[in-house]
Order: structure tokens, then C-alpha cells, then sequence
């Protein structure tokens, strides 16, 4: 509780993320606009009063006065405007000290100004007293902070775009490294596009109400009732981030736009950035899934509905106050489900939709507990020092990635960026014995697997779990649950769901299945205290009323808790899983009905590099680096040109050779 109350936020809804990070500016920003609101009605009454003729009445008599002290016109003048300044500067500290005293109170009644005290300089005191009192425009140290270390964490998390770019271009193969680097680069440019245009309104957007809360439980922005006449001013937050302003029946909808960011004060800039980055790793996570095979424009497609629509509705309900999924009060700090599991989802459904790579399974028979009719096959990865420079930059990304999500600077900080970085130390030496028991040798593959899965497993559940829980337990069964789901894409799959899924990255097992598991490990392992500093226990959206909950309701099982927190993150995992296969289910199989998604078998088998990007990714002409493609394209020439009669051409035999 004293952790709670030195971060300076109130305890109701969701402290910690970033939707309520957002609302809370917003309520400052709100207090601050009713205060300059009061300040400019008093300064109306002083000029309504100044133009009186009361004032002027005022200004004869005190003159009169004055004269009666046998003085000359001239300093009877000066000592009446000396007696009005005095008098004017006591009443306007006194009325500016009882307005910041209360707030919500309506503005004491000064007594009478006097018409020579007034200048431009008095009449601006108000609006610099109360623009530095309420700090929303940078006026507070905490902003300062909070700004330069999200700024910082947005950028380091942008880096993960690179880290995926090396991680996915050297676990395929040569002759797609091009098309998986613009694949990479345009996840970004269409992430930042869909992102500024749509999604963070959909997200977060809506104007505070006098309460300072916006939006409504399935997007950015809703509808409230008022008793007020309409007057065309914004009221409230309104659907999916943007609307006209109109009266509906005492229905008010408000007039702002959080499209385009066309209503996005600057204070709130420095969360859209993080959110932005948070945004685009959606796509970039599905595009290993996808590889080698989606043709490019498809790959735009869904890359614009992932980012701009699927993702920002999952976000609001998770981590927006008036989310249905975070009216129930559950622990996804980081986005292990709103993200990892969204994101598992559409890489799945994606690779499913395409089906498998040309040669990745053979006519045969394997079995892994059940028995299948095919034979899997690795298809060779042309640069793992590249897939490690890959994982380290994704490691380094993913500390602030997880250390950031508050949006702001809170005591959890230190904390999760040393349980994620140790999560990854653990995750990478589970894996490299699990590489040692299964391949017989020490497997760098496995390990850098290992180090994503443990950091994927931690991000729902460092919100409110141990850094000993995360090393010795979350990080190690989130290797086992990665595993499980490369297992449940070839075996499972190709028994009973019709044929094995092809994800050449192991996208969808990396992140979903450690992603649900992070979610789960919030339901047993949550720790009460952690719990009740992070978020409070005041919940709306549970079953109990808010006044009967009680610490043992959020608490993990293995802490004495009664089940209920286990239950709630169960069911917004499973809310999350059927609205991410349902709605990429549509995405992928409407591309696959009109014939945009799978690139024709001769283009596959050539390389995309060469057949839709203008070239190979590499210039060397070492047999080992151009694809096969390439080599039977021109091995077929020579032969041709044998049968015509002619002379074979230079350097034929070494060619072949």
C-alpha cells in the first residue's frame, strides 16, 4: 500500500498500464481545463465590474477622500492608484490561494477591483499559478522522468525490429533474405501508418468526461447519459476513437478525434511512440510464420488489419479502465496474452491458411506419441551468426519492452528488468540441457529459443510474481511450453486438425503457448503483496461486489489464494484465443479465397528474392550462396543449347561440377 501511494496514482481500475497511465494525464489535463474555466469566469466578472459604473462610483470616492487631505490633483492620483494596486494584488493572492484550496468548489466572490489595478501581467497571474500547479504540460519532475525513460524504452524496443529482421533472415534461407528484411521494414512503415491513422483511437481515444473517465468496454471511446442541455461541447469518449458530436436523446457523443492524433495533447505523445512500437511487433512476430511463401502484397494486407484493428481492440480490453478484460482484474503486465498469445494465434492461423513449404514434409511415416503419414524435414538456415546477433539485440529489447509497459516510472521498475534479463539466463540454459538430452550435442538453436520463450513466459506474469518464481519456475516450464507447441503444429495437428502446420520460425509455439502459460502462472504463483501494490483489489467487472473482494481473490493458489484469479486469467486467455483465430481466420481465408496469400510454385521455388524483389539479397556466386533455382534454371540452358547443336558454353563442366 505505501508502494501504491508513492507512485502517486490511485489504486481503482488498472494503475500500472499504460490505458490507465493515459486516463490519469487526462484527468489532470480535465482538472486543469475546469480550473482555467473558473479562473477565466472570475477574471469575466472583474472586466464585467471594471466596466461598471459601481467602479468607476469606487474609483470618485476613494479620489475624493484622498483630496480631502489637502494634496495636489496629481498625488492624489498616484496615491489612489497605489491604494487600489495594494488592495488588488491582496484580493487576487487571496482568491487564487482559495481556488487551489478546492479545486471542485465553486470560485469565491471576490470584493471590488479597481479599475487602475488592472494590466495585462494581473490578468495572465491566474493561468501561470494554476499551468505550473497542475503540471500536466511538463511542469512536474515526475513527467520529466516518466517522458525520458519511455522516450528511451520506446526506442530500444523499436530495435526488436531489427533483432526480429536478423533472427527470421537467417533461420530461412538464402534465397529469401531480401524478402524478409522488407517484410521486416514495412511492418513498421504500415505499423506507424494504420497506427497514427486508427488504432491508438481505437485503443485509448475519447475525451475525459468530468470524472476523467473516457471510452467503454469493447473500444476507445463510448456514450454516457447526462442530465446537462446539449451544448456541442466533447462530453465523453465515443466509439472506435472518433465521431461528429450530436444529441441523442440526452445521449451525448463527444466532438473529439483521436484519429490522426488530431485531439492528442502533447503530454500523451510520449505513450503513443511506446504504444506505437508495441503495436507494430504484432506483424513482425507473424511474418516468421508466414515465410517464403506469402505473396508481398498479401503480407501488406494483413499486416495493415493486424496492427490497425485485430491488436488495438485486444489492447483496450486488457489494459483500458473500461476493458472488459481489465474490469475483471486480471495480471497481463506486459502483454504475454494480449500480445504473445494475439500474436500466436495469427501466426498459426497464417501458416495454416498457406500450408507447408515445398520438401518440408516428405511421403513416410514418424511418430512423436502419435503416429503421422509424413515425414518432417529441417529446410537449411543459410546464417545462424546472424540468428544470434538477432536473439542478443531481441534481449536487450525486450527489457525495456517489459520494463516500460507502465508508461511511467513506478517502483516495479528496477525489478522487472532484472527478472527479465535473469528469466532469459534461465530460459537459455534449460533449453541448451533440453539440446543436449534430445540432439546429443550442445545446440545454439535451442538455446536462443530457449532465451525468447522464458522472456515470453514473463510477460503477464512480472506484474505480480517473484523474480526466484520467474528463474526457477516460469522461465523453465515456458521452454517446455514452446517446445509442447512445435510438437502440437507437426503431430497434432497433421492427426486431427488435417495436416501439419509449417511455421518456419516456430512463431505461434514460441509466443503463444509460453504466453498462456505466463498467464496461468499469474493464477498460481501470484504474490499477495506484489499484487496489492501493483493493482489494488478494486475491480468492477468480477462476480463478487467490489466491497466483499478480498487480497485471497487475486492471490496464486500456491499463496493461499481460492482459485478465483486462476479462473479470471483462464477466461480472458480464452477470450483473446477464439477473437484472435476468429477474426484471422476471416484475415487469411478471405486472401486465400481471393488468391492473394500464397506465391505460385515456381516463383517458391526459385526464391522471392529473385522473383519479386529485383535480385538476390547476396552478390558472391559461390554455388553454396545462389539458390538452387537459379542453378537448374541455368543448368536446363546449357542443356538446350547441347541439343541445338551448338557448343556448350564456357565453364558447363566446372559449373555442374
Amino acid at each position: 500500500a505505501i508502494l501504491a501511494s508513492a507512485a502517486g496514482l490511485p489504486r481503482d481500475g488498472h494503475p500500472t498500464g499504460p490505458g490507465h497511465r493515459i486516463h490519469h494525464i487526462r484527468k489532470q489535463r480535465a482538472n486543469e481545463r475546469r480550473r482555467r474555466l473558473e479562473q477565466r469566469e472570475h477574471v469575466a466578472k472583474v472586466q464585467d465590474y471594471l466596466a461598471s459604473p459601481e467602479a468607476a462610483a469606487q474609483h470618485t470616492k476613494l479620489l475624493d477622500e484622498v483630496k480631502k487631505m489637502n494634496v495636489s490633483e496629481r498625488i492624489a492620483a498616484a496615491l489612489v492608484k497605489v491604494i487600489e494596486e495594494t488592495e488588488s494584488h491582496e484580493v487576487h493572492a487571496e482568491f487564487g490561494r482559495r481556488l487551489s484550496a478546492a479545486p471542485g468548489a465553486p470560485p469565491p466572490t471576490p470584493p471590488p477591483f479597481f479599475p487602475h489595478a488592472w494590466d495585462a501581467a494581473e490578468l495572465g497571474y491566474l493561468d501561470t499559478h494554476f499551468s505550473d500547479a497542475a503540471g500536466s504540460k511538463g511542469g512536474t519532475l515526475q513527467y520529466m522522468i516518466d517522458t525520458v525513460w519511455i522516450i528511451t524504452a520506446a526506442l530500444l524496443c523499436f530495435f526488436l525490429q531489427a533483432g526480429f529482421g536478423l533472427l527470421e533472415a537467417g533461420a530461412l534461407r538464402a534465397k529469401n533474405a531480401k524478402n524478409i528484411m522488407l517484410k521486416n521494414l514495412m511492418d513498421a512503415c504500415i505499423g506507424g501508418l494504420v497506427y497514427y491513422c486508427f488504432g491508438y483511437a481505437i485503443c485509448y481515444g475519447g475525451a475525459s468526461r468530468p470524472d476523467g473517465i473516457d471510452g467503454n468496454a469493447f473500444s476507445g471511446g463510448g456514450l454516457f447519459k447526462s442530465t446537462e442541455p446539449y451544448d456541442g461541447e466533447a462530453h465523453d469518449g465515443i466509439w472506435f476513437g472518433v465521431d461528429v458530436g450530436m444529441d441523442t436523446g440526452g445521449w451525448f457523443r463527444t466532438t473529439s478525434n483521436y484519429w490522426m492524433l488530431i485531439d492528442v495533447e502533447e503530454d500523451e505523445y510520449y505513450i503513443f511512440l511506446f504504444q506505437y512500437v508495441f503495436a507494430a511487433t504484432i506483424a513482425t512476430i507473424v511474418s516468421g510464420a508466414v515465410a517464403e511463401r506469402i505473396q508481398f502484397r498479401g503480407y501488406l494486407i494483413y499486416s495493415f488489419f493486424l496492427t490497425g484493428f485485430i491488436y488495438p481492440f485486444a489492447a483496450h480490453w486488457t489494459w483500458d479502465p473500461n476493458g472488459f478484460i481489465n474490469s475483471w482484474g486480471i495480471c497481463d503486465y506486459a502483454g504475454g496474452n494480449a500480445v504473445h498469445a494475439l500474436s500466436g494465434c495469427a501466426a498459426w492461423m497464417g501458416a495454416k491458411a498457406l500450408g507447408p513449404r515445398i520438401g518440408r514434409f516428405v511421403e513416410g511415416t514418424s511418430k512423436s506419441l502419435v503416429t503421422v503419414n509424413f515425414k518432417p524435414v529441417e529446410l537449411a538456415q543459410h546464417n545462424v551468426p546472424m540468428m544470434c546477433l538477432g536473439l542478443f539485440i531481441l534481449w536487450l529489447g525486450f527489457i525495456p519492452f517489459i520494463g516500460g509497459s507502465a508508461c511511467y516510472v513506478n517502483f516495479q521498475l528496477g525489478r522487472l528488468c532484472v527478472m527479465t534479463t535473469l528469466s532469459g539466463c534461465s530460459g537459455g540454459c534449460v533449453a541448451l540441457a533440453w539440446g543436449y538430452m534430445t540432439e546429443k550435442h550442445a545446440s545454439l538453436e535451442q538455446a536462443m529459443t530457449g532465451v525468447l520463450a522464458a522472456m515470453v513466459g514473463i510477460c503477464s506474469s512480472c506484474g505480480c510474481t517473484t523474480i526466484w518464481a520467474a528463474f526457477w519456475i516460469i522461465a523453465p516450464i515456458s521452454v517446455l511450453a514452446y517446445r509442447f507447441g512445435l510438437w502440437f503444429n507437426i503431430y497434432f495437428c497433421g492427426k486431427f486438425l488435417g495436416g501439419p502446420v509449417d511455421d518456419p520460425l516456430g512463431a505461434s509455439a514460441l509466443h503463444y503457448w509460453p504466453g498462456v502459460w505466463s498467464m496461468i502462472a499469474c493464477g498460481l504463483l501470484s504474490d499477495p503483496d506484489i499484487w496489492d501494490a501493483t493493482y489494488g483489489i478494486e475491480f468492477s467487472g468480477r462476480t463478487t461486489k467490489v466491497e466483499d473482494l478480498t487480497l485471497d481473490d487475486f492471490s496464486g493458489i500456491f499463496y493461499g489464494g481460492n482459485g478465483m484469479q486462476l479462473a479470471y486469467q483462464l477466461l480472458s486467455v480464452v477470450v483473446i484465443t477464439l477473437y484472435g483465430l476468429a477474426s484471422c481466420f476471416l484475415l487469411f481465408y478471405g486472401m486465400k479465397l481471393c488468391g492473394t496469400l500464397r506465391v505460385p510454385e515456381a516463383d517458391e521455388l526459385e526464391g522471392l528474392d529473385a522473383t519479386h524483389h529485383g535480385g538476390l539479397a547476396y552478390t558472391d556466386t559461390d554455388v553454396h550462396i545462389v539458390p538452387a533455382g537459379l542453378r537448374l534454371r541455368k543448368k536446363k540452358a546449357d542443356m538446350d543449347a547441347t541439343k541445338d547443336g551448338s557448343e556448350s558454353p564456357e565453364g558447363t563442366e566446372s559449373h555442374e561440377a
